[in-house]
């Protein structure tokens, strides 16, 4: 693993002459004799980690690339005095407020004062003795004592001459300051329960203490500080809050995360994504913003894509109603039928509210793109014309696969395709509860059903009716008694709109990246079922 260090402060070049290179345009160290010598300086460390087969060890080493031959095994090392003058800081998260040796509360009171810290130690070793030899001297400690002494003449075999309680103290493991403090644990007066132990006010409080003492212990001006998995156990407000202290206050940092909290503190051209598709590891970064169709583009970042940080795959679709819909669906699936996030799919709507549409699917696709996420688009099927041709074009270039709704079908559409009118109809009735009139309640008609996609989409209420909806499509229950393994089965076997669970089946599909079948998906119509059938 190699880095490159520019910007060096004046000591530290002093103490890196002899290694260091001069930068090229791009800002990487130049090793051609035709390097411009007024540029920039810059060194390059690398950290090597070495396994042998032979005697099951590893070794690892850190040198100067530009005056080491690996191939030969020959090695400049960096000293400990220059690794030591760098300003690069980790954050460990530990237990924290421990007073023990090693610990981080332990290490800043030393840093502070000393002196004061040794007095301070002393004070509680010597109270702490005084008061174990008032505990050694208490009747009812001595009494037992001599009564285990006396068993079978034990207090005269042990010693030179007989001992009795007089002669046992006790210690707290070996009577040192350091064993006392050892034993102590933390414990903190959050409300009117007093005082409890760190472990019993829960996971956070215990995160934040320990992110707040190694941020202490870090704050050195100008350090890089690097920290692993930050913020994994802390709210979600903690983790944004602390992210953005140590952004602002150190001269570079380095936090790798799986909370879209911690990546909302930095700027969308600091976020680095980390990768891995076909069995390669690769590492995306948003470009600069060099138009305003891109800048426009970069605020979908934190709205819409960094819920789906930590997820392989997204599927944009035209709008949150699209979403809403696809995900109430996606989480009535049973457990015989495995959802969207099995896949490692999250669904993204291409804007909020008016801002979204056909033509916002690519702005969101290509940022996804940009940032190493394997992109599915879910787009509905408008009327033929050289101007939807010209928009689905513009999808199919910016995602990997795009799956196309039937003809003439919105998301509205798509929840009643397939569905009985008896059923849509003692469905809609839901509407009256928001003040709405009933399409349906006067005959159940297609006429009626076109107006109840309208109200839907009008009115966004497309929650609530596929809720009325799915209450409808499921059978009814059996009056007979039947097995566990039979009651099982009826649960699941839940019933959906035909063609939801087409468009959820289609995305489950393509989320592979070994997927290599077509990639523009057209779904077929699904009828309305013969209700005179029986």
């Amino acid at each position: 693993m190699e880095v490159t260090l520019s910007d060096l402060d004046p000591e530290i070049e002093q103490l890196v002459d002899g290694y260091l290179q001069p930068l090229d345009a791009t800002g990487s160290a130049s090793e051609g004799d035709e390097a411009d010598p007024s540029a920039p300086q810059c060194v390059r460390l690398t950290y090597r980690l070495s396994y042998d087969h032979e005697t099951e060890s590893l070794e690892s080493l850190i040198y100067y690339p530009a005056r080491s031959n690996p191939e030969t095994n020959q090695f400049a090392r960096v000293p400990a005095s220059v690794r030591r003058a760098l300003p690069v800081i980790t954050l460990n998260a530990g237990v924290p407020l421990q007073l023990r040796v090693g610990g981080s509360l332990r290490q800043y009171v030393e840093e502070r004062d000393p002196k004061a810290a040794v007095a301070a130690f002393e004070v509680l070793r010597d109270a702490v003795g005084e008061a174990v030899a008032a505990l050694s001297q208490d009747p009812a400690v001595t009494a037992a004592v001599d009564a285990v002494l006396a068993v079978g003449g034990t207090g005269k075999r042990l010693g030179d001459s007989p001992i009795a309680a007089v002669d046992v103290g006790f210690l707290a493991e070996d009577g040192s300051a350091n064993a006392l403090l050892r034993t102590l644990r933390a414990a903190l007066r959050l409300d009117t329960a007093g005082h409890l132990a760190l472990m019993n006010h829960g996971s956070t409080v215990t995160a934040v203490l320990s992110m707040a003492e190694a941020m202490l212990l870090a704050d050195i001006p100008g350090a890089v500080v690097v920290a692993d998995d930050f913020g994994d156990q802390l709210d979600a407000a903690t983790a944004e809050h602390l992210a953005s202290l140590i952004r602002n206050r150190s001269g570079q940092a380095w936090l790798s995360t799986r909370r879209p909290e911690v990546a909302r503190a930095f700027e969308p051209g600091e976020v680095v994504r980390l990768v891995r598709h076909g069995g390669q590891r690769t590492y995306h970064q948003l470009p600069e913003v060099s138009d305003r169709k891109q800048l426009v583009a970069h605020r979908q970042l934190h709205t819409q894509l960094l819920p789906a940080l930590t997820a392989p795959v997204v599927a944009v679709t035209e709008g949150p109603h699209d979403v809403a819909v696809l995900g109430m669906a996606n989480r009535r699936y049973p457990p015989s039928k495995l959802p969207l996030s099995a896949y490692g799919v999250r669904l993204v709507a291409a804007g909020m509210g008016p801002d979204g549409g056909i033509d916002q699917v690519p702005q969101i696709a290509d940022l996804a793109k940009q940032l190493g996420f394997r992109v599915i688009g879910v787009v509905d099927a408008d009327k033929p014309s050289q101007q939807s041709a010209a928009q689905l074009d513009k999808v199919k270039q910016s995602c990997d696969v795009v799956i196309q709704l039937p003809e003439k079908t919105a998301i509205e559409r798509a929840i009643t395709a397939g569905v009985g009118l008896t059923q849509l109809a003692a469905a809609s009735s839901v509407l009256t509860v928001f003040g709405l009139q009933d399409p349906l309640a006067a005959e159940a008609t297609e006429q009626a059903v076109t107006n109840l996609c309208v109200t839907l989409h009008k009115k966004g209420l497309h929650e609530p009716f596929l809720d009325a909806l799915y209450r409808e499509l499921q059978p009814e229950p059996a009056d007979t008694e039947e097995s566990d393994e039979e009651q099982s089965e009826d649960a699941a076997s839940v019933v959906h709109p035909p063609l939801l669970a087409a468009i959820l089946d289609a995305i489950a599909t393509v989320a592979s990246s070994s997927y290599s079948g077509p990639t523009m998906i057209a779904l077929e119509g699904v009828g309305r079922p013969d209700e005179d059938a029986e």
